[in-house]
């Protein structure tokens, strides 16, 4: 997959493609990309997915808007999906500024040559989200820019939503994540050092700093499984104050400098402070126990 950033892009070939921002690829993204790929084949176009950095809410409304996915996580699951163009558009004040029309006509179609558009029925393009499917349609049968649609993906009746998928983070309803994007909410990261206080009563975690902008579950304890070299281990992960914590029950080594990924299976506990280093060695010997028994249910 070749990554693409910047505004002044050049493809010489035409591309199918699907827009959006990605937040989370849930699965009515998962549905978009394989209906992308699809039309690519048959066509003969490359397949592209174009996405936008910053994210727009942030950039319109001046506030953060934590993300689900980090950059890093999120091009290692598009890697994955073997598509051949992943392009990111900045998003900025002058950008959200022009038209529905002009956007089609001039960036899809001559900057990016695309010749096939794969999107959701609720999207939403241009100056104000003022561009809507039938727009994108008509503009479509003008251009000769092959359109597909796709309904929206719901889980129980209730729309998948990156806004949904931040409630159920939000609620540590890592279950509800699951359902709804096909894959356990993770962060993904190099191992730093720490302060080894955890080493120093037996029980050494692997750090991972995530970027300020990756959504974090509440601060508290997990019970998590950390994937090494697509080894999985069961593990515990303590989140507070911007950093995760990670003790692996069944690995033994150095992990510093290495990239790992921690997918979040459900609470365990909330954090609290203990009295002396033997009480907290007894209850991270309790965690250890009901982590392995989790593996088990």
């Amino acid at each position: 997959m070749k990554y693409i950033h910047g505004e002044n892009i050049e493809i010489d070939h035409d591309l199918a493609i699907t827009i959006g921002k990605f937040d989370g690829l849930h699965k009515g993204h998962i549905a978009l990309i394989a209906k992308l790929k699809e039309v690519a084949a048959v066509q003969g176009f490359a397949s592209a997915l174009l996405s936008f950095a910053p994210h727009p809410a942030a950039v319109l409304s001046g506030k953060d808007v934590p993300l689900i996915l980090s950059p890093h996580e999120k091009f290692h699951l598009l890697s994955q999906l073997k598509l051949d163009y992943y392009i990111e558009y900045p998003f900025t004040h002058q950008f959200a500024q022009i038209g529905p029309e002009y956007f089609i006509q001039n960036i899809v179609f001559q900057q990016l040559r695309g010749r096939a558009l794969i999107i959701g029925e609720n999207f939403r393009f241009g100056r104000g989200g003022l561009g809507d499917v039938a727009l994108a349609k008509g503009l479509g049968a003008d251009l000769g820019l092959y359109m597909h649609t796709l309904p929206l993906v719901t889980d129980d009746s209730v729309q998948v939503s990156a806004e949904g998928i931040r409630r159920l983070i939000a609620d540590k309803d890592f279950r509800g994540v699951r359902q709804a994007c096909g894959r356990d909410f993770f962060l993904m990261g190099d191992v730093v050092h720490g302060k080894k206080k955890g080493r120093e009563m037996g029980f050494p975690t692997a750090n991972i700093i995530p970027p300020e902008s990756k959504l974090l579950p509440p601060v508290g304890v997990y019970h998590t499984t950390t994937f090494m070299e697509n080894i999985g281990y069961n593990s515990i992960t303590n989140v507070n104050e911007g950093i995760s914590e990670t003790h692996l029950l069944d690995f033994r080594g150095d992990l510093y400098g290495r990239t790992i990924r921690i997918d979040f299976l459900r609470w365990m506990r909330d954090m609290r402070g203990f009295a002396s280093y033997e009480e907290l060695s007894r209850q991270l010997e309790k965690d250890a126990a009901a982590r392995l028994t989790l593996r088990y249910l």
